[in-house]
C-alpha cells in the first residue's frame, strides 16, 4: 500500500479548498496517509486577461498540471471537473469523482435582485460563451462582457461597479463561504450548466495501481454515473471547444435525467433537449441524442 502521495493542484484558495476535501476524504479512509499538496500554474492562471478560448477551451487550466502528472513530480492532479477535456492524454485517466456541489449557474447582481430586475442596456460580465448565449435569450436587451480572474476579483469588480452583474458557479461560492452573494441560482430549464459543473475530478496515472485503488476508494458512484455521463456527450459531441455546450444528469429514482444544451452559430438559435433513461440504457441514449445535437449543428 502507498505510503505517501503527491496531489498537484492550481494556487487558487478554490483550488487549494478543493485539494484540501480530496485530502481529508483520503485521510478518512486512510488515516496513516502522508499527504502532500503541490501547486502548479497553468496557462490560464498566467495569463488572466486573454479570452480562454485563446488556449484552447478546458485545457487552459489543466494542461501544464498533467505534464507534472505524466513526469511523476504527482501524483494524483485535482481539477475542477468542468475543465478537464473529454479526452485525455495516452496514460492518464480520471480515477475519482469524489465531490460534487451545487452545479448550478448563479447570478450576483448589486442590487440582490435576479435577472428579471437588473435594468435594460445592463453590463453583465461572464467568461463563457455558452452563459452569454443563454443569457441573450433570456434577455436579450442586456450586454454580455468578457470578464476573467478568480472568483474575489470578480466580486471586486462587479463591487466597484464595472458590471451590473455577474454570473459564476454556484459550486465555488459555496465552498468559498459565498453562498450569501448569490441573487439567484438558475434552475437548468433556464441556464444549463457546463459539463460536470460543480463536481470535483481527480486525474491519476493509468499504470500506477496503488493510487488508482486509493482513489477508487473514495469515488462517488453516483457522482461517477452524471459525470460519466456528461463528458460521454460532450465527447460524443465532438464539436470542439469553441461550441457553447451545457450539460446535467441527476439520479431520479431508477433512471437518469440528462437535459443537454448547444448554441448554432451566432443569432442563429440554439437546441435544448431532455431525455430520461435508465441506468443500462442511459449511455446508449446520450450518445444517440450527442449525435443528434452533431447533426443539427453541422
Amino acid at each position: 500500500m502507498k505510503q505517501r502521495l503527491t496531489l498537484g493542484t492550481r494556487g487558487s484558495k478554490l483550488a487549494m479548498l478543493q485539494a484540501d476535501l480530496v485530502r481529508n476524504a483520503l485521510l478518512d479512509a486512510f488515516p496513516k496517509l502522508e499527504i502532500t499538496i503541490k501547486t502548479i500554474k497553468t496557462e490560464g492562471d498566467i495569463d488572466r486577461s486573454s479570452p480562454l478560448s485563446n488556449f484552447g477551451g478546458r485545457g487552459a487550466f489543466v494542461r501544464s498540471i498533467e505534464t507534472a502528472l505524466l513526469g511523476g513530480v504527482i501524483d494524483a492532479a485535482v481539477h475542477s471537473l468542468k475543465d478537464l477535456p473529454s479526452e485525455l492524454p495516452d496514460g492518464l485517466v480520471l480515477g475519482s469523482a469524489p465531490l460534487r456541489e451545487d452545479p448550478r449557474d448563479a447570478l450576483l447582481t448589486r442590487t440582490g435582485g435576479g435577472l428579471d430586475s437588473i435594468p435594460r442596456g445592463s453590463t453583465v460580465g461572464t467568461g463563457s460563451e455558452r452563459r452569454s448565449r443563454q443569457l441573450e435569450h433570456l434577455r436579450p436587451d442586456i450586454a454580455c462582457t468578457g470578464i476573467r480572474g478568480n472568483v474575489e476579483t470578480r466580486l471586486r469588480k462587479l463591487d466597484e461597479g464595472s458590471y451590473d452583474a455577474v454570473v459564476l458557479a454556484a459550486a465555488g461560492l459555496k465552498r468559498l463561504g459565498l453562498e450569501a452573494r448569490i441573487s439567484k441560482a438558475f434552475h437548468p430549464d433556464r441556464m444549463l450548466p457546463a459539463p460536470c459543473q460543480g463536481a470535483i475530478g481527480v486525474e491519476c496515472r493509468a499504470d500506477d495501481a496503488e493510487t488508482l485503488h486509493l482513489l477508487d476508494i473514495i469515488d462517488d458512484p453516483d457522482i461517477r454515473i452524471c459525470t460519466d455521463a456528461e463528458r460521454l456527450f460532450i465527447n460524443t459531441l465532438g464539436m470542439g471547444c469553441h461550441t457553447p455546450v451545457g450539460a446535467l444528469a441527476v439520479i431520479d429514482g431508477d433512471d437518469i435525467l440528462f437535459r443537454a444544451y448547444a448554441a448554432r452559430e451566432k443569432d442563429s438559435g440554439e437546441i435544448r433537449n431532455t431525455v430520461r433513461a435508465t441506468a443500462l440504457k442511459a449511455h446508449e441514449i446520450i450518445r444517440d441524442l450527442a449525435i443528434k445535437f452533431r447533426t443539427e449543428l453541422e
